[in-house]
């Protein structure tokens, strides 16, 4: 007790009986510590000058600054300026505490989505966007038609929406007729993310299968590891959902990786050349019972807006 007390410059109980001088220096003013008056007032020397008050530039107020006591003497001064407590100096640090706070959380999460989308090339390499389907970007897709006006507006307003869909969990169900402009869509969006930073997988869902099967003869990277990157990343997009060979294991992976999803409420992005009812059929093998591939449908359908692409096939003409 006794130690604690010369270091920060009180007096024991014992020393002193007046209790007001027997207070941690360090407690005054809310536990800023004495301004220079005051810890003159209280015989404490200063290491260092004291600073010059700061002058508030709303009222014109002279705020000192406060002292740090240790070993009996003012061992430092507040390093940042001192706030006055005038209705408009509190309403401009009320604002400026606000903006500070949200710039750190930003900050954090843009590490946080670089530290994913590491992790996501480092397990599975780049995004999975082939190269054909870098260049299928919004500013080259046909909007020459009201439908296909529609289904752009829809996309790009997801994407540029997309912090709000992702806090909410809302995916796209894209379904249509070959050559449509479906995968387009879906890697323009992906496209736009992973320029702003957003970690976002792009895979047929053949590919992504294929994926979990090479962990089984990779020593360095487990299945696990790798379903959980699926079910993990901000954003999943699965291109042409129902073209992959269905088995049992397919089956049951797919709805392993989507309804951690839903249940998660990450956003998840699909595309197929089916409907609804064909493509439970194509996904469930023959012979077992479909439950799971209804439910994955349903709950896609339940967490995304659906958008029917179904005209000519523009690469026919």
């Amino acid at each position: 007790m006794d130690h604690i007390s010369k270091m920060l410059g009180t007096t024991t109980p014992e020393e002193n009986s007046d209790p007001q001088k027997a207070l941690n220096p360090n407690e005054k003013n809310g536990g800023f510590g004495p301004t220079p008056e005051e810890a003159e007032a209280m015989g404490l020397p200063f290491r260092h000058p004291a600073p010059p008050p700061d002058i508030c530039q709303f009222c014109g107020k002279e705020n000192p600054r406060h002292g740090l006591v240790m070993f009996g003497e003012v061992f430092m001064w507040q390093p940042f300026i001192s706030r006055c407590d005038c209705p408009e100096a509190q309403e401009y640090w009320k604002q400026y505490d606000k903006e500070k706070a949200e710039h750190e959380v930003a900050e954090k999460e843009a590490e946080e989505r670089k530290r994913k989308q590491e992790r996501i090339d480092r397990i599975l390499g780049r995004s999975g966007i082939k190269k054909r389907f870098r260049q299928r970007t919004f500013e080259n897709f046909k909007t020459d038609t009201p439908e296909r006006k529609r289904c752009y507006t829809i996309a790009k307003r997801y994407a540029d929406t997309f912090p709000e869909r992702y806090k909410r969990g809302d995916g796209l169900y894209i379904e249509g007729t070959n050559g449509t402009g479906k995968t387009h869509l879906a890697a323009a969006i992906a496209l736009q993310l992973i320029n702003e930073g957003v970690p976002v997988i792009c895979k047929t869902s053949s590919d992504l299968l294929m994926d979990i099967k090479k962990a089984y003869d990779n020593s360095d990277i487990s299945e696990s590891r790798v379903l959980d990157i699926y079910k993990t990343t901000d954003l999943l997009i699965i291109d042409d959902l129902g073209k992959e060979q269905c088995s049992d294991w397919s089956m049951s992976t797919l709805y392993s990786i989507l309804n951690d999803r839903y249940e998660d409420m990450k956003p998840t992005i699909v595309t197929t050349n089916y409907g609804a009812e064909d493509l439970i059929k194509a996904l469930t093998p023959r012979g077992y019972d479909d439950t799971k591939i209804v439910a994955i449908i349903s709950r896609l359908k339940e967490t995304s807006t659906v958008l029917t692409m179904a005209w000519a096939d523009y690469r026919a003409t």
